[in-house]
């Protein structure tokens, strides 16, 4: 079916999708959403901590590396997940470039009875259209209207929840311009690209700027430079691989695409000050039994 995936879930069911060690692996360009409806969980995402409590939204950020530490097994709640392509131009309508940045490192926020009340009467509505979808027939007219009312409601989803976090962040939004749209365009494409390109020349390309002007307006809005965000990434997920996965140092440099372990581990030092190795010794998660 051609529409946005969407489903209600267990802790459980989610466990599939986890490694014996218990950390989903990064996805470069899905975003995520999930209210927990009942029990509890506590995630790190970086070197943060969250625990998710009923009532609470989740935020899962692009090629964030979340580790789940512990759940109740009577954990609830219904989850949504889409593209970055699509959930960006309803970022766009509603805030600056500040809420993308903002849901990497607060991705958790508490919802009202009112609001939550509100996603859940939603994702009835689209299970019961879903239901509905199924039960016609391939390729018929009926289908094809019902199709568009189950993409129309996921959309009224995804709206309902980017405006929730919005409100219950506490932080004021601003008006877009110009240089939000330059923010947004290379956050998107550093999503997309950043295993691969570590340049500034191709992000400033990609918008037909030049690579001074296109960190000139990175470091003005967020007070980082457009290289410094691409080597975050790089580490970032790199420290989070050694860390939190049984995959050995030239698997984790050959997933980010250097052409040697060697290349990786001066990479890594450069902007680490240690190598692969030593944070790997002294950052590895066992998992307690």
């Amino acid at each position: 079916m051609n529409t946005l995936p969407f489903q209600k879930i267990s802790i459980k069911e989610l466990a599939k999708l986890i490694g014996h060690n218990g950390q989903i692996q990064s996805m470069v360009n899905v975003c995520g959403f999930l209210l927990c409806q009942k029990g509890w969980a506590k995630v790190s995402v970086g070197e943060k901590n969250f625990t998710i409590t009923q009532g609470d939204m989740y935020i899962y950020a692009p090629s964030s590396f979340i580790h789940i530490i512990d759940w109740s097994e009577d954990m609830e709640g219904i989850a949504f997940k889409s593209t970055l392509e699509h959930i960006l131009p309803y970022l766009e309508r509603t805030s600056s470039h500040k809420t993308i940045l903002n849901i990497r490192t607060a991705p958790c926020v508490t919802l009202t009875q009112e609001q939550q009340d509100n996603i859940e009467d939603l994702a009835r509505i689209i299970d019961k259209k879903i239901a509905f979808l199924d039960s016609l027939k391939e390729g018929s007219l009926p289908r094809h209207f019902t199709l568009r009312e189950v993409e129309c409601l996921a959309e009224a989803f995804i709206s309902e929840f980017l405006l929730y976090y919005i409100s219950n962040l506490g932080k004021e939004t601003e008006i877009i311009n110009s240089k939000d749209r330059i923010i947004q365009d290379f956050l998107l494409c550093l999503f997309q690209h950043y295993k691969k390109q570590r340049e500034v020349k191709f992000y400033a390309e990609q918008q037909f700027l030049t690579p001074r002007y296109l960190s000139t307006i990175i470091k003005e809005q967020t007070g980082k430079t457009a290289l410094t965000w691409i080597s975050e990434m790089v580490t970032s997920n790199a420290c989070q691989m050694l860390a939190y996965s049984d995959m050995s140092i030239k698997e984790i440099a050959q997933e980010l695409n250097f052409p040697t372990q060697s290349f990786f581990g001066k990479y890594f030092k450069q902007y680490m000050h240690c190598s692969p190795l030593q944070y790997r010794q002294q950052h590895k998660y066992t998992k307690k039994n």
